[in-house]
């Protein structure tokens, strides 16, 4: 694994837009420098950058990865080399594509025997129709 320095941390809380944080009004850090970064989520990253480190040893640097910064490696290097900011997946809620069947009719036409996969793409009013199809006596 690549080793990162202070200076690489730096880089990436600068692209990935995160903020410096004082200690004191007025006064910065002065053994570590504090950054914070907000989350569309409403979570708060923290990660201290040490000032008379050289380099971060490979499992202190994959615990900051992990723990702190919540990015993989090439995610972080990415942003230190490049200047592409990381997109942390799983932290945006998602949705159904589409609209979402109503949980009832799902659950009838499942328990008719449609499996999920010959459900997914079904509209609300293909849905109906299906159900309707192998309720139908015959």
């Amino acid at each position: 694994m690549r080793t990162a320095r202070p200076r690489d941390l730096r880089r990436f809380c600068v692209v990935d837009s995160w903020e410096r944080v004082a200690d004191a009004p007025g006064r910065r850090v002065s053994k570590h420098e504090v950054w914070t970064k907000r989350l569309p989520d409403g979570r708060t990253l923290h990660t201290a950058i040490s000032k008379g480190r050289d380099a971060y040893g490979a499992p202190l640097f994959a615990r900051i990865l992990k723990a702190q910064l919540q990015v993989t490696a090439a995610e972080f290097w990415r942003a230190v080399d490049k200047g592409d900011p990381p997109q942390r997946r799983g932290l945006q809620r998602s949705r159904p594509r589409g609209d979402a069947l109503p949980f009832a009719l799902a659950e009838r036409l499942l328990a008719a025997g449609l499996t999920q996969p010959e459900l997914s793409g079904l509209t609300e009013a293909q849905a109906a129709l299906r159900l309707r199809e192998l309720e139908q006596p015959g």
